[in-house]
């Protein structure tokens, strides 16, 4: 494939490549669901950018690569949980220092239409970001945290009920909610592209959003 021959010099180069991995679940059973908006992400910057898809059987992932840019777009194909081994081997297969690596995911203590950039940290529960962790031995990896809300319970009210929070995340987004999380991309395409290198978390102002 075109994509992946021109990226093989991404790794041969003097200068890192950056990556962005939006995590998520396999087709059929994570398309388009609450726990795979990552995977809506990298798809939306690859459209945005004008970039093809490749899928890279050692990485277990589909794979785009912006030349220009030195950007590699990753949309790992193994369950959530372990989506964190194809990071590793594409970070090893493109020469990605930790630094260089952005991470999208779902996060249900922010309300839908809100999200966060953090630079590193614990994973806060996620398992999908802690699988990162894991397999590339660090932490110090920027986060892109985009909300999806919580189940609510009987009284109207957010629950982390395990059985409803399972429901809640393999849910497909309705179109309403898709039309929240595209905005969450038109806010943060250009901060994500821009690096956010200083070390400051930075959230959006919309912490009012409803879930």
């Amino acid at each position: 494939n075109n994509s992946l021959a021109m990226g093989s010099g991404l790794a041969q180069s003097p200068k890192r490549a950056s990556m962005v991995v939006g995590l998520g679940n396999p087709f059929p059973i994570g398309h388009g669901t609450r726990h795979s908006v990552g995977h809506l992400y990298v798809q939306r910057l690859a459209s945005e950018l004008k970039l093809s898809w490749a899928i890279h059987i050692r990485m277990l992932a589909y794979v785009a690569i912006c030349e220009q840019r030195r950007l590699v777009l990753l949309y790992p194909l193994l369950p959530y949980n372990h989506n964190g081994w194809c990071v590793r081997q594409a970070c090893d297969s493109f020469d990605i220092d930790a630094s260089c690596l952005t991470v999208v995911h779902d996060d249900a203590d922010r309300k839908l239409g809100a999200f966060s950039f953090k630079e590193g940290g614990s994973a806060l529960g996620n398992r999908g970001v802690q699988g990162v962790i894991r397999q590339i031995g660090s932490p110090d990896f920027r986060r892109l945290r985009v909300g999806i809300g919580r189940p609510l319970d009987e009284r109207g009210k957010p629950t982390r009920d395990k059985e409803k929070m399972i429901a809640h995340v393999m849910a497909k987004l309705a179109t309403d909610e898709l039309d929240k999380i595209n905005e969450v991309f038109r806010q943060t395409l250009q901060k994500l592209l821009n690096g956010l290198r200083s070390s400051k978390d930075e959230d959006n102002p919309a912490e009012d959003a409803k879930a």
